[in-house]
């Protein structure tokens, strides 16, 4: 089964949205505390939908056999001074569809996201990932991926 990756159009949000509602509840079954869960399809459809128009983002498909599979969204920005970063591109979100992880999917994914990174003239592709998915933690450093910071958080209110 062969995997095929490119820039997804406006065609593509309704299917990216759902495939991003799956990403949402697994980051909240990680820790509800943490990750709300706020978005809606029609909002998720909305916002990447739009996301295919701009010049400073890419947004990515995985399809296998003309089903789309997982995606993929980077952005760009020359400078970002609450990070501290300078030519970095950011991999938002990256999803792929549980019967189909261990395809080359999610390989192709970052390969395209790297590729897109670059065009964009960044210097480096950052992400983040939540702190229990050990399983995509283990597959970015396999990528090459380096940890730089870790997120931390403590509960002020109800």
């Amino acid at each position: 089964m062969a995997v095929i990756v490119r820039r997804a159009t406006r065609d593509d949000a309704n299917q990216i949205a759902k495939l991003a509602m799956k990403l949402v509840e697994q980051h909240v079954t990680y820790d509800p505390v943490r990750f709300a869960r706020i978005a809606t399809r029609d909002g998720m459809e909305w916002f990447y939908g739009g996301q295919t128009e701009t010049d400073k983002a890419a947004l990515l498909v995985a399809e296998i056999e003309g089903r789309i599979v997982g995606f993929a969204y980077v952005t760009y920005e020359e400078r970002n001074y609450a990070e501290l970063a300078v030519g970095a591109a950011h991999l938002h979100d990256i999803y792929v569809d549980e019967d189909v992880r261990g395809s080359g999917a999610g390989q192709k994914l970052i390969d395209e996201a790297v590729r897109a990174a670059r065009q964009f003239g960044a210097t480096k592709l950052m992400l983040s990932v939540a702190a229990r998915n050990s399983a995509a933690q283990g597959f970015f450093k396999e990528l090459g991926f380096e940890t730089t910071m870790h997120e931390m958080m403590l509960v002020v209110g109800d």
